[in-house]
């Protein structure tokens, strides 16, 4: 099964590592890639691989700043002709408020819900396009995602960017 035409993922984090890894998989537990960091967590680089060890999508914390950015690339380089976009984060906010803009600084995505309960959606141009929820997996640190199959398949690769990139402010922020 390939990676990128999936559409619904088991995100799994490896609790005891020397470096972040998330693991991805089928519902079915078949994996099919995973996100894997930097021992050093300060402006920590992450990449999405399939099982073939192919970079699909690079992300960099943009360090310093004063809130929280991601930039994403296509690929495994941070090469500005592969420039994708930023999540941020707004930077003062009862409810943390996030969302993913093109290099225009036009935003593409907006999450809503509650991101540190892993139950939250990715919203795109008004409309649902992803269900992130934890509720249903009893596993530890294992968490639910359901993208909508009119998707693109880059598109769906930068949701689950977005959603590692989340799980890792909601991990830094325990």
């Amino acid at each position: 099964m390939e990676l990128t035409k999936q559409r619904e993922f088991l995100m799994q984090e490896k609790l005891v590592s020397f470096k972040d890894k998330v693991k991805v998989m089928t519902p079915d537990r078949e994996e099919l890639g995973y996100f894997k960091g930097k021992f050093i967590k300060i402006a920590n680089t992450y990449r999405l691989r399939d099982l073939e060890d192919n970079a699909l999508l690079t992300v960099h914390e943009k360090l310093p700043s004063v809130h929280s950015a991601y930039k994403f690339y296509e690929g495994g380089e941070e090469d500005d002709n592969k420039f994708i976009g930023q999540l941020k984060r707004k930077l003062v906010s009862v409810k943390p408020s996030y969302w993913f803009e093109d290099p225009n600084e036009k935003k593409i995505f907006k999450m809503k819900g509650n991101i540190w309960t892993l139950k939250y959606k990715i919203l795109y141009e008004g409309k649902e396009v992803a269900e992130i929820s934890k509720k249903l997996f009893k596993i530890k640190g294992t968490y639910g995602v359901k993208i909508t199959p009119d998707v693109s398949d880059d598109m769906a690769m930068l949701i689950l960017g977005i959603i590692v990139m989340l799980h890792h402010e909601k991990e830094e922020n325990r």
